[in-house]
């Protein structure tokens, strides 16, 4: 189910991508096998170390699980996983791109539908497989607008250089943003590894 009603005169539209759906489940099963794990290996520090971890992993979860958009008659409603909801005048729509975008040449290309104002503004993007077309078209319906088809495939920074506040940096250089989070991910491992030695 993609839909959510709140109201009669609010429409949820929500991801229905497997992937994101099998995240959302996995994740309570990655808690209980890691607290279990955990606890059994190091006792009492070991419960410590696994509330942190199901705190953290639960947090992610919700979040994931808040992620949609809120479309009423007057506005547009973002939430996602992570920072504030973003609420926007539904009349600020000005452009509606469908477009096949790759993170760089030779990668995949996944179908965006992205929402800009007149300043080209970033409103709202939904992206494959994380959004199914399903739900890119039913918020197409409900906005009334009909989006910009544009053919053929473009990597993250050459749509960067003509619409440069629809698309984040970490987006724009893949591989910068990959290593700074592979960083962060190892200085995560040393530190779970320093609080269990």
């Amino acid at each position: 189910m993609a839909t959510r009603a709140i109201s009669p005169s609010e429409r949820v539209v929500v991801p229905s991508g497997q992937s994101y759906r099998r995240l959302v489940k996995s994740t309570p099963v990655l808690v209980g096998a890691l607290g279990s794990l955990v606890v059994v290996r190091n006792g009492v520090v070991g419960v410590m170390a696994a509330s942190v971890v199901a705190l953290t992993l639960a947090g992610v979860a919700q979040f994931l699980h808040r992620e949609r958009i809120v479309v009423t008659p007057e506005k547009i409603r973002v939430v996602r996983p992570i920072g504030w909801p973003r609420s926007r005048a539904r009349s600020d729509i000005a452009t509606v791109l469908s477009i096949r975008v790759a993170a760089s040449s030779g990668t995949q290309a996944n179908r965006n539908l992205i929402v800009l104002d007149r300043r080209e503004r970033l409103i709202a993007r939904l992206k494959s497989p994380h959004w199914t077309p399903d739900d890119m078209r039913r918020l197409v319906r409900w906005l009334e607008v009909r989006p910009e088809e544009l053919d053929g495939a473009v990597t993250a920074r050459r749509l960067a250089r003509r619409f440069p506040r629809a698309v984040p940096l970490a987006e724009r250089f893949p591989f910068v943003s990959g290593a700074v989070l592979g960083l962060a991910m190892a200085a995560g491992i040393v530190a779970a590894a320093f609080l269990l030695s």
